[in-house]
């Protein structure tokens, strides 16, 4: 077990250097540079300097962000600021502290996606389960063409068609933002319940669009675990139908399930951008949008980075917890 949980260590540490060193490069090779966004911001603002002027005060920002260093020394700053757990300045918004940023909108998009993503996956895997070992019923033909449907739409279309219908149509919530404008930030009734109104119309098209795809799995593995062995065994002893279907069918149906739970969560972190952007909503994935239209290195590695983290710590807890579901899984029977 000691062999077993520092091999996975090790493993996760090495998966995180290696994702680090990607998504610096990536960033990299992005068509936007922040030094010609600020230099292009200051010509649009009727800014007069001479050509030498301009040069000078591009090299001076080149050197105040550190991009006049080589690639590789460029990246050895970063992973020292990781350790040390300061991401730099922002470049569009300098010189605001990356970490300042991303902690303001990390909140927004933990609650938003976080309650989105276990309420979808709970009635995904309910009624998926019901619809496989009913798989003749019209209920189930029913569940089946509606979850294709709302899996197969695209999600930009699907959120713009809610949008449209509930904010335009009938304006039932507000069109944008993640709190009421004017009212003091605390444990009230009337700022919850304005956080709840802004951020439902963006939970309602992730729970939908999640959830049909968690039902169509979910039936497909159903229809397939019902017709084991000791399913049929079970229902030959006579044993209650509704042990039959929690206590054996879903139970080990839900084991991929949990797999794509885990690797879904982790990745809460990196923001929902479409989502956000659509509704306007003031989490991770607006604020990576921002960065990435002003070619915000530094935000963009702080946004990314936490993904990574989040998609390591949920692969690395899936291979704790996995052994406690599964016992064919556990390190020498034990």
């Amino acid at each position: 077990m000691v062999r077993y949980l520092a091999g996975r260590l090790i493993s996760v540490v090495f998966t995180f250097f290696i994702g680090s060193l990607i998504l610096f490069i990536i960033t990299r090779a992005g068509p936007v540079n922040p030094i010609d966004v600020l230099m292009g911001q200051l010509a649009m603002a009727g800014a007069r300097v001479t050509p030498e002027a301009f040069e000078a005060m591009k090299a001076s920002l080149m050197e105040l962000y550190g991009l006049d260093q080589p690639f590789f020394g460029q990246y050895l700053s970063f992973m020292r600021g990781v350790l040390s757990w300061d991401l730099g300045p922002s470049f569009a918004a300098f010189p605001t502290p990356v970490t300042e940023l991303i902690y303001r909108a990390l909140p927004w998009t933990v609650g938003l996606l976080t309650t989105s993503i276990v309420i979808a996956w709970g009635l995904g895997n309910f009624i998926g389960v019901l619809a496989g070992y009913f798989d003749r019923s019209p209920f189930s033909k029913a569940m089946e063409s509606i979850s294709l449907t709302m899996s197969l739409i695209p999600y930009p279309v699907f959120a713009l068609t809610l949008m449209l219908l509930f904010v335009f149509l009938i304006p039932v919530f507000p069109f944008t933002g993640g709190a009421p404008r004017g009212v003091i930030a605390g444990f009230t009734w009337q700022y919850i319940s304005g956080i709840i109104r802004h951020g439902f119309l963006p939970a309602l098209s992730l729970v939908l669009v999640f959830m049909g795809s968690s039902v169509v799995s979910m039936r497909a593995l159903t229809i397939g675990v019902k017709t084991e062995d000791y399913v049929e065994f079970g229902n030959l002893r006579g044993l209650p139908r509704r042990t039959m279907i929690f206590g054996y069918v879903m139970r080990n149906s839900m084991l991929p399930q949990v797999t794509g739970l885990t690797l879904t969560i982790g990745q809460v972190f990196g923001g929902a951008l479409i989502t956000e952007h659509i509704f306007g909503y003031p989490g991770l994935g607006q604020l990576g949008y921002f960065a990435i239209m002003n070619g915000d290195y530094n935000l963009l590695m702080g946004i990314t980075f936490f993904s990574l983290i989040g998609v390591c710590i949920a692969v690395l807890a899936l291979d704790f917890i996995y052994p406690l579901l599964d016992p064919r899984t556990r390190a020498g029977g034990g």
